[in-house]
Formats: C-alpha cells, structure tokens, sequence
C-alpha cells in the first residue's frame, strides 16, 4: 500500500526465523528471500504426513515498485510472522542497491 510519504510492502511468514530472511533493493525492484525450515527433516526419524498444508524451502518474492525510493533510508521490521517493509518515496531517480537490514519489532 502507499502513504504520502512511503511504500509500504507487507509479508506474512509465518514460521519463518529473522535470521533466514533477505532484503535487497535494486533500483525499483524489492527482492525478499528466505528460507521456511522443515523441522521433520532437522530429526533423525523422519515425519509421516496424511496432509501437507505449508510449504518448507526457499522461497523468492520479487516485487517491481511504482515509483523511485530512497534506498538509504528503507527500514523493515518482522513481529508476529509479519514482515513489513517501509520504502520512502524519492523524487528523483537514482540507482540504489542496499541490503536492508530487518529489526525485530516490539
């Protein structure tokens, strides 16, 4: 969604670690990676399932933003399985390429 001021992209990942997220921006491309952990594959003896609803593994989400951002100044914040990711819009265009770095919020 959009304010006046920002971009605001926001990603439920539940059962997702902090640690095993990555932000990039690139110009106006938003790139979030991860990784959803199995944890019958972290056990020596492994799990049986009759029904699998929640897909474990790498996962890439690339989302082309509408407009230019400040990149210096992107800040992302993960509660409760939420990622949300706040991208200040910028009124000139400038090549941006930054890690961002996620805080754990509350």
């Amino acid at each position: 969604y959009e304010t006046p001021e920002h971009l605001v992209v926001k990603l439920e990942l539940a059962g997702i670690d902090r640690e095993d997220l990555e932000i990039t921006v690139n110009d106006r491309l938003l790139l979030v990676r991860g990784q959803r952990k199995d944890p019958c594959r972290q056990r020596q003896q492994r799990c049986s399932f009759r029904q699998m609803e929640i897909d474990y593994g790498y996962f890439e989400r690339r989302i082309v933003l509408p407009r230019s951002i400040d990149g210096s100044q992107v800040r992302a914040t993960f509660l409760n399985g939420f990622l949300r990711i706040e991208l200040p819009k910028s009124s000139h265009a400038a090549h941006t390429a930054v890690t961002v770095i996620i805080e754990q919020a509350g």
